[in-house]
């Protein structure tokens, strides 16, 4: 009979292609990893791993193993925190991903209130762009994930709108459009966006306003704000980075944009096999009620929805 130590001795090496890195992660030696796929092998009589003095590759049948490996520990994994919850709401360990440009403006005004409500609840946070957030949470390394642009085709996710988060413009000193306290979309056309590499549906709204910048593209939040300080040309930025970091910054003048302002859809999303639904739904309230002004009610009911891609 199978272990579940083979099955996470499988699923090591199918993530990192790597015998060495593969026991690293877990803590074994590299004989012991060895020795626990041959024999996983042995027991299912075919070839799981390919692996030669350069590289290992996983066969045919070794990925469709490991993929169903990875689904048996997730289903081990939550069975055991169900267990460990003994009736307590939003107790025990809780892996939660959110965006990079989102979470250290967001979670401020949620961790305190979170705190204070459910003591024993243990929240390890992972910060990443959405798509990779989104594969993670596919792959069982995480429970939930806060995105924009949920997708909404396929039946193996929930998504639960959480809030709309406006866009504002951040300007150069001394642009003409920096006299206006308030900007309509049709000001902004003219404009030559500077923006992010990775959207984490930031770049989308930004086009659908204006040309993006030829020249210039940032890495992060805090790049963009340089940039528009030194000239380069205007932006948009997100509203909870505006109230945290950029409404003071008297380098650029930021201006709202009149309603509907462009925005993204900020998401909760789990899987819908998990067996906390319940809690991530208490979790998703604990958010709307702790929300600051600068973002908008959502424009969409909670909906089952499936898997693919966010920006």
């Amino acid at each position: 009979m199978l272990t579940l130590r083979q099955l996470q001795c499988l699923v090591a090496v199918a993530d990192a292609l790597h015998f060495r890195r593969a026991a690293e992660r877990l803590r074994l030696s590299q004989p012991a990893l060895s020795a626990q796929i041959a024999q996983m092998e042995e027991h299912l009589g075919t070839l799981l791993v390919e692996r030669t003095r350069r590289r290992v590759l996983m066969t045919p049948v070794g990925r469709e193993v490991a993929e169903r490996a990875r689904a048996v520990l997730r289903d081990v994994a939550e069975l055991e925190e169900a267990a460990h919850q003994s009736g307590e709401p939003l107790s025990g360990t809780l892996r939660l991903g959110v965006l990079r440009t989102l979470g250290p403006y967001l979670l401020p005004h949620i961790l305190p209130e979170m705190r204070q409500r459910y003591p024993e609840l243990k929240l390890y946070l992972r910060e990443e762009p959405g798509e990779r957030l989104l594969a993670e949470l596919g792959s069982g390394d995480l429970d939930m994930v806060i995105v924009a642009d949920a997708p909404r085709d396929d039946g193996h996710l929930t998504v639960v709108p959480l809030f709309h988060e406006p866009l504002w413009a951040a300007l150069p000193l001394g642009h003409p459009l920096a006299a206006r306290q308030t900007l309509s979309r049709d000001e902004l056309a003219a404009e030559r966006m500077i923006l992010l590499e990775l959207g984490d549906g930031l770049r989308e709204p930004a086009m659908a306003l204006a040309a993006e910048h030829p020249d210039f593209r940032a890495t992060s939040l805090d790049s963009l704000r340089q940039m528009v300080a030194m000239g380069l040309g205007a932006t948009l930025l997100p509203a909870l980075y505006v109230a945290a970091e950029a409404l003071d910054d008297d380098q650029i003048a930021m201006r709202p944009l009149t309603t509907p302002a462009p925005g993204r859809a900020i998401d909760l999303v789990w899987r819908r096999t998990t067996s906390r639904s319940d809690e991530f739904r208490l979790f998703a309230g604990l958010i709307t009620e702790n929300l600051p002004a600068v973002v908008d009610a959502p424009t969409l009911p909670p909906r089952a929805t499936g898997s693919g891609r966010t920006g």
